[in-house]
């Protein structure tokens, strides 16, 4: 990996983190809120995104826990960004980095994306539902081989 990456590097890396961390949340809620009789009649004029959104609706479990897993990793990724940045360029002020975080991810990766989609749900569910089923086979396709071998009593 980079032995010392740049303030630059770092700080595209934390945006883009944020970013993605905003496309779950709203994804969340636009694929929750979204009214599936809409998304069946879209679905039903050739509406690729619909039929997808349909499609991962039809497992919210695994939906949802795709959604969490991407969340997640986003935000305690950036975490750990924003800890290497206080440390590495701000004399080390973790708890300062983390107050901030916590404002940037609330405003720009929490409310702002989930007002967003729950103002337009089956827009925000079809636009997002390419990525979703991505991040659904992935994520689910790993924590089933994870799990294969555990025996349960």
């Amino acid at each position: 990996m980079l032995e010392n990456p740049s303030l630059l590097f770092l700080i595209i890396v934390l945006i883009f983190l944020l970013v993605l961390s905003g496309f779950f949340s709203g994804s969340e809620t636009g694929m929750m809120a979204s009214n599936k009789v809409k998304l069946k009649n879209l679905s039903k004029k050739n509406n690729k995104g619909a039929a997808r959104a349909l499609d991962l609706l039809k497992r919210p479990d695994r939906l949802l826990s795709a959604i969490l897993v991407g969340n997640n990793f986003a935000n305690i990724l950036a975490s750990a960004i924003v800890t290497i940045l206080m440390l590495d360029y701000f004399n080390g002020s973790v708890l300062v980095g983390s107050i901030l975080l916590t404002i940037f991810v609330l405003i720009f990766s929490e409310i702002t994306p989930k007002t967003i989609a729950a103002i337009k749900p089956e827009e925000f569910a079809i636009k997002s539902s390419g990525l979703l089923k991505v991040f659904s086979f992935l994520f689910c396709r790993t924590s089933k081989s994870m799990f294969k071998n555990i025996k349960t009593y």
